[in-house]
């Protein structure tokens, strides 16, 4: 009888369990679901990545053209096509709004939450864990703002974090050779996609993880058989890089050429920045989880569970993260392939700190998180009401100043909770929870101000009864994605170049370029009666002197500051 009490006690205690982790997984999607997917409409798209990542896929569905790449009637070759694809898609289904262009995006970040999920349950730790490795990837600075935003970085990291934990799965299929060839041909699968995302990252960052970590491992069947990854790899952009090429000969020329060989050996480069930019930034980007790296090396000292995995993650984050800090251009969202195993290691180390019931370095985690977030409260409430500077809300946006003050208590406030709390699941609960009441806020509570200055649809909105469908469009390259985008045109003339230079260089399309001569030929033609329309010219704040001394005494002139738009009547 003592055993059979024992057997019905531990069942039940196994059911209350799951159905204790089944509940937390369920506020978790929905926490996801809040920080995430609700806010994605409320802000304008920020110039000029967001209207260029939405007005490609917006032209791939007016002209049904899914493979070769167009932005304002121009082709685009800087990056292959499936990240277009993908938001191309979400329009279809969601329509031609903020929400459909940023969607992709957010469910890249939360599946790729969910690929860390599945690392660490097939590596031997509890769903708890799992589920926190997750949440640290989810409330990331870096992530909750990317997760927002669409771009390109977020779909490739989740192909490429597929393709990488596939072939760590490979690599401990050691007595199962079918799952272990079943793993390599998803992963090449995955990192082909990744390719069809934005290039050649996709093999070079695989590989100088791949490599090392065969040769720590001694696993040296796997340099040949990683071959199979390049061959599923390969079939997966096949079809695409067939039909391009059938299309636009020169396609592969440009997109090897002039975007990777001719990028990487030019002493100026694009986004240029020191060695240590990434270093600098990173407390930033992984905040607040950067406070408790004290912590969690600790915790390293004490117990590692998994060696193998904690070697991949390793090499998974470092030597990607040495190779961007290398490159001569860099941005933030460079290294968000990177966070992945960030995230997971810093998991793991915390809580094996936490389990060893010290606290020293947890405490000096919340101190340094609950200071910054009451200095951002202060610094916010001083320059509203104490700096000589303008504020950055105004009168009538004081209710939403308070609430983005109000978020920041109380974000703080669970954060300093966590010092008092002893259940080691409960503390990382309350700093979860504590960063994902922020992203909210900040998309929901951010001044109009700051919003104009990243978005001119402030500007056209408010000039909608101005303009009709036979206005002419003229527009410098910094503002023709969010013309063309707000608009639904693609009839734009061009002040200047930019990054429209190749497409421009295409028969028929060299008219695109106006210039300031060309423009000045425009007007004196309306003024001649030769062109019968309005003309519409958008700049990017401050309009260059020359465009200013053109159109001062001939144009009506809207202006945020930020944003300008140049209206010439017709006289009739």
């Amino acid at each position: 009888m003592g055993a059979l009490a024992e057997k019905i006690k531990a069942g039940i205690t196994k059911r209350l369990i799951n159905h204790h982790v089944s509940t937390v997984i369920l506020l978790f999607v929905l926490a996801y679901c809040l920080a995430y997917i609700l806010p994605l409409g409320e802000r304008p798209l920020s110039a000029p990545d967001e209207p260029r990542y939405a007005e490609i896929p917006r032209e791939i569905l007016v002209t049904g053209d899914w493979v070769v790449p167009h932005l304002v009637g121009l082709r685009y070759f800087e990056k292959p096509v499936l990240g277009y694809w993908l938001s191309a898609v979400s329009l279809s289904l969601f329509g031609e709004n903020n929400f459909a262009v940023r969607l992709p995006s957010a469910l890249a970040v939360g599946l790729s939450a969910w690929l860390i999920w599945l690392l660490m349950i097939r590596s031997g730790y509890s769903r708890n864990m799992a589920l926190i490795s997750a949440g640290v990837f989810l409330t990331f600075f870096e992530t909750l703002i990317l997760g927002t935003v669409a771009l390109l970085d977020t779909p490739f990291t989740l192909f490429l974090t597929a393709g990488m934990v596939l072939f760590y799965l490979a690599t401990e299929c050691i007595n199962n050779k079918a799952r272990q060839w079943r793993y390599l041909s998803g992963s090449g699968v995955m990192l082909g996609l990744a390719f069809l995302t934005k290039g050649f990252l996709a093999f070079v960052l695989p590989a100088i993880v791949f490599l090392p970590f065969i040769l720590i491992r001694k696993q040296y069947n796997l340099l040949w058989r990683s071959a199979w990854i390049m061959l599923f790899a390969l079939l997966t952009i096949l079809p695409w890089a067939i039909a391009i090429h059938i299309r636009e000969p020169d396609f592969w020329h440009y997109f090897i050429w002039e975007e990777h060989i001719r990028r990487f050996l030019e002493p100026n480069a694009q986004h240029a920045s020191p060695v240590n930019f990434y270093l600098v930034a990173l407390p930033i980007l992984i905040f607040p989880w950067f406070g408790f790296l004290p912590a969690a090396i600790a915790g390293y000292r004490q117990k590692i569970q998994n060696l193998h995995l904690n070697w991949f993650l390793v090499l998974w984050f470092l030597i990607p993260f040495i190779f961007f800090s290398t490159s001569k251009g860099k941005l933030v969202t460079y290294i968000l392939p990177c966070l992945i195993p960030a995230a997971i290691l810093i998991a793991t180390g915390l809580m094996n700190y936490l389990q060893t019931n010290k606290h020293r370095w947890f405490i000096l985690g919340v101190i340094i998180n609950t200071a910054t977030l009451g200095l951002l409260f202060f610094i916010l409430l001083y320059h509203e009401f104490f700096s000589a500077s303008a504020p950055l809300y105004s009168q009538i946006e004081l209710p939403m100043l308070i609430a983005m003050l109000v978020s920041l208590v109380i974000a703080a406030t669970m954060m300093l909770a966590t010092a008092f709390v002893k259940e080691k699941f409960t503390r990382i609960t309350l700093i979860l929870c504590s960063t994902l009441i922020l992203l909210p806020a900040v998309n929901l509570f951010l001044p109009v101000g700051v919003l104009k200055g990243k978005s001119p649809s402030y500007i056209t909105n408010s000039i909608v009864d101005k303009i009709d469908d036979n206005t002419i469009f003229v527009s410098d390259v910094n503002s023709v994605h969010s013309v063309a985008w707000i608009y639904k045109r693609t009839d734009i003339y061009l002040l200047s170049s930019g990054e429209l230079t190749y497409g421009l260089k295409y028969p028929g399309e060299e008219n695109r370029l106006l210039g300031m001569k060309g423009l000045e030929m425009l007007l004196n033609k309306q003024q001649a009666g030769e062109v019968k329309k309005d003309i519409a010219v958008f700049c990017e704040e401050p309009c260059s002197g020359s465009l200013t001394s053109l159109l001062k005494h001939r144009a009506e002139k809207i202006s945020n500051n930020k944003f300008a738009v140049w209206i010439i009547r017709f006289a009739k």
